[in-house]
C-alpha cells in the first residue's frame, strides 16, 4: 500500500511538472487571424512595397468569370488580404470599372496590353484559344510591371486557389 501511496505522489509531482511547464506541452500552432473585416488608415498604396505579394492575372470578357473566381479565392484564403497587390493585365479599357466595383477594397493595378504586338507572331496553326493575343501577356510582365516588382506570381483565370498566396511565393 506504501508503493502506491509513493507512486501517486510521483505521479501528481510529474502531472505538476507537465502543466507548469509550457515546453513540455504541445499545442497545434494558432489558425491564421484573418484581417479583411479590418479599416487601415495607414496603408501604402505603394506597388513598390516589399511585403506586397504580386499576383498578375489577365482579364478579358471571354474568361471574366473564371478570373473574377480565381481573384475571390486568393483574397478568400490569404492569411492576410491587404497584403496582396493585383496587376490585372487587360486589352479591353471597360473592364477596370466592374473589377473596382466587384472588389472595391482589394489592391490592383490595371496593365493594357496592347495585343497588336503578338498578334503577327501567332500563327494560324494553333488551336483558337491560344490565338488570343492575351494568353501572350505573360511574356512582357517585365515590360508591363513596374521595375520595383522583383518578384510575380502570373496565375490563369482557369483556377481556385485552395490555400494561402503568400506560401507560393518562394524565399
Amino acid at each position: 500500500m506504501l508503493w502506491i501511496m509513493r507512486f501517486s505522489g510521483l505521479f501528481s509531482a510529474l502531472l505538476v511538472i507537465i502543466v507548469l511547464s509550457p515546453s513540455l506541452q504541445s499545442f497545434p500552432p494558432a489558425e491564421a487571424i484573418r484581417s479583411s473585416h479590418l479599416q487601415y488608415v495607414d496603408v501604402d498604396p505603394n506597388v513598390c512595397n516589399p511585403s506586397l505579394v504580386h499576383v498578375a492575372i489577365t482579364l478579358d470578357s471571354e474568361y471574366l468569370r473564371g478570373s473574377i473566381a480565381a481573384v475571390h479565392s486568393i483574397l478568400q484564403h490569404a492569411s492576410c488580404p491587404e497584403s496582396v497587390f493585383f496587376h490585372l493585365i487587360v486589352s479591353e479599357s471597360d473592364i477596370e470599372s466592374l473589377v473596382r466595383s466587384t472588389f472595391p477594397e482589394s489592391r490592383f493595378k490595371v496593365h493594357h496590353f496592347d495585343p497588336e504586338i503578338v498578334r503577327t507572331l501567332i500563327s494560324s496553326s494553333v488551336r483558337q484559344a491560344l490565338e488570343q493575343p492575351l494568353n501572350y501577356a505573360r511574356n512582357y510582365l517585365p515590360d508591363l510591371l513596374e521595375p520595383c516588382v522583383r518578384r510575380v506570381i502570373y496565375l490563369d483565370s482557369d483556377l481556385i486557389l485552395v490555400d494561402d498566396i503568400s506560401r507560393g511565393g518562394g524565399g
